[in-house]
């Protein structure tokens, strides 16, 4: 028995949280069947678009920010928005075997898996052990065990139902915790809305079994007037008030969406740890600075950075009635007390008085500004929005519509599509070139072992190269490679083409590059054979042929599929570019954004920018050239030298 935290009454039973002690060799299986069932799930559309937990690329940060981006759509075409939380009594400990069965059957899985299902829930017994006393085993009738890796996949499989009731665009749920938002033109008919909606909900859950907690539940009006009618929602019997600043899934949610209370909320618990760790030193004395400098990174940023990607808006955002005017975020005094928590984190870093420059501080100890943090995780999270699949809920309202077709006999302005506004999930997502999104792939597990490669002596596998060299045509590219990763950041020049650098991937190093190149100039005076022209590649390195033999497509598969077909690319270079566009190369302007992989997004999207960091941390001496020499080294500001200990 584990105790919730945040309860301080610990006498009552619903303080504590039962955690199953399963058998580990059970729990292999369990894993195994918990990812076949959730990529299954997600693939064929068996749970709701909006459901998360225990699911691939489905976070709780992702279900805030699609629902603070109907909120945001709503203002801006003048509605209020309600939003209505409930939690499920007990969760894991109502599902019934039976039901979960039938369930199961409903949406169309093999019998056998559910009849597992129903081994799996049936015959259990437990016993409570805490600190040294042990209670009597107990059978149990009914409950999923909270510790076993399938039980929340079986759980979301089992409430499923919660989100096709009425409403599916506005219902949100992670786990146990499921969220109703009503739109509309004014909060008396939201306020209907939802205590329609919660009325269904409770009634649902009373013919399943399952009851929805009253003193959990929790209202809470949107809407960017200044001042609105504060109605009740009914709960059954029990009317809820609104609620000032509601928490949902670690997020502080407010009327206008100023997340104020959210940030004080992480700023304190961000300026306590710090605290604690500024206090394990001095100036004369204490830690390294370089393990506290790791330390500030893992304890501190994450909890004052929490819920970034949903609540951050950029430096500049649009205003309700006029979405093209660009103004100022309005977030200064929240940036002054998040810099507040930040630069009590870096005190603790570095041994320097009170009175040293923030930018030294900063500069010294390696942790950049609030708003340089806010924005690297900003273009992260942009980069992570073109990594999701087309059936992700932010992968749905960042993806933009294909344009219709004109018809002549039409009024033009009666085809146009309405415009969008611009929401903070849209202006994330814009900081990146769109790219081709990736398909969800289920694991691969193969009961057959793999052939190994080489099975020939060394001398009998050159004695094959070399009778294999002279018989292939003298027009194929052969390039030779060790394997290796290239530490320059580029892997060569393509000269048969408009010159191109290839990105960086493994087992693709420049004196293959070049191999290509002076093959490709000596073949240049054979225009017929260059459109065949075979590519081979030899490698002393396994790892890249084994790649190639997996499931999973790497980047470098599609520089090789790239290299298999090139055009005649013979004449001058207006005809080369002529053939090259008519051909589809991917490096024409029709092509260059979609060529690019996902993975090249989220390679770029954390690199600093210079210009920013130059910007923003000034050089804080200046040499004045006169010819005397100083004693004064750069960073002089410290009292005690930072060393690293053997």
């Amino acid at each position: 028995m584990i105790p919730k935290p945040g309860k301080k009454n610990l006498s009552t039973p619903r303080a504590w949280r039962p955690i199953s002690l399963l058998s580990c060799l059970g729990k292999g299986l369990e894993r195994l069947i918990a990812r076949r069932l959730a990529w299954a799930s997600i693939h064929y559309a068996v749970l709701h678009p909006q459901q998360a937990g225990a699911l691939p690329k489905r976070s709780a940060v992702d279900l805030v920010a699609a629902l603070i981006h109907d909120i945001e759509e709503a203002f801006a075409r003048g509605r209020v928005a309600t939003l209505v939380t409930a939690d499920i009594q007990g969760a894991f400990d109502t599902a019934m075997c039976n039901r979960l069965v039938l369930r199961l059957r409903e949406q169309g899985w093999p019998d056998n898996l559910a009849r597992w299902a129903g081994s799996f829930m049936s015959g259990r017994s437990a016993r409570v052990r805490y600190q040294d006393i042990t209670t009597p085993t107990t059978p149990l009738q009914c409950g999923l065990p909270q510790g076993s890796p399938v039980s929340p996949i079986l759980f979301l499989l089992y409430t499923e139902p919660i989100y096709r009731l009425g409403n599916p665009e506005g219902r949100f749920g992670y786990a146990d915790d499921t969220a109703i938002l009503c739109v509309g033109q004014s909060v008396e008919q939201t306020s209907r809305m939802a205590s329609e909606h919660l009325q269904v909900l409770v009634n649902w859950g009373a013919a399943n079994g399952i009851s929805f907690d009253p003193e959990k539940t929790e209202v809470m009006h949107f809407s960017p007037r200044r001042w609105e009618t504060e109605l009740p929602v009914r709960h059954g019997d029990v009317e809820k008030q609104p609620e000032t600043a509601m928490r949902w899934l670690g997020l502080w949610l407010d009327r206008k969406l100023t997340f104020k209370a959210h940030v004080e909320k992480w700023t304190a618990k961000a300026q306590a740890v710090a605290n604690h760790l500024r206090s394990l030193g001095n100036t004369r004395r204490g830690a390294l600075p370089s393990a506290m400098q790791r330390a500030v990174r893992a304890c501190v940023e994450p909890i004052l950075l929490f819920g970034v990607e949903a609540w951050y808006p950029g430096p500049t955002s649009p205003r309700w009635r006029q979405p093209t005017v660009q103004g100022p975020s309005r977030i200064q005094q929240l940036l002054r007390k998040m810099s507040k928590a930040l630069i009590q984190a870096v005190r603790a870093i570095l041994p320097t008085w009170k009175t040293t420059p923030i930018a030294v501080l900063h500069r010294e100890s390696g942790i950049p500004p609030v708003r340089q943090l806010l924005e690297a995780r900003r273009i992260r999270f942009s980069a992570r929005i073109k990594s999701l699949d087309g059936a992700h809920p932010l992968a749905k309202r960042t993806t933009e519509s294909a344009p219709r077709p004109i018809i002549k006999c039409v009024k033009l302005k009666h085809q146009l599509p309405p415009k969008v506004f611009p929401t903070r999930l849209r202006r994330t997502n814009k900081l990146l070139a769109n790219c081709q999104r990736p398909v969800l792939v289920s694991r691969k597990y193969n009961s057959e072992k793999p052939k190994p490669l080489q099975t020939a002596s060394k001398e009998d596998s050159a004695k094959d190269f070399l009778d294999w060299l002279r018989s292939i045509p003298p027009s194929t590219l052969i390039v030779y490679s060790d394997g290796s990763l290239s530490p320059s950041g580029a892997a060569g020049w393509l000269h048969c083409a408009p010159e191109r650098t290839f990105n960086p991937p493994r087992g693709w190093t420049p004196r293959s590059c070049r191999g290509i190149r002076c093959r490709g100039q000596r073949s240049a005076g054979r225009p017929q054979s260059r459109s065949q022209a075979p590519f081979v590649c030899h490698t002393k390195n396994s790892g890249m042929p084994r790649q190639h033999r997996s499931r999973q497509m790497p980047e470098r598969q599609a520089i090789r599929l790239v290299a298999k077909g090139l055009p005649d690319l013979s004449g001058p270079s207006e005809e080369r570019t002529e053939r090259l566009k008519s051909a589809g190369y991917p490096d024409t302007p029709r092509f260059q954004e979609m060529n690019k992989p996902t993975s090249w997004r989220r390679r770029d999207a954390p690199s600093p920018n210079p210009q920013t960091q130059s910007q923003h941390w000034p050089s804080c001496e200046r040499r004045l050239d006169s010819g005397l020499e100083s004693q004064c080294k750069p960073g002089g500001m410290l009292l005690r030298p930072i060393s690293i200990r053997a």
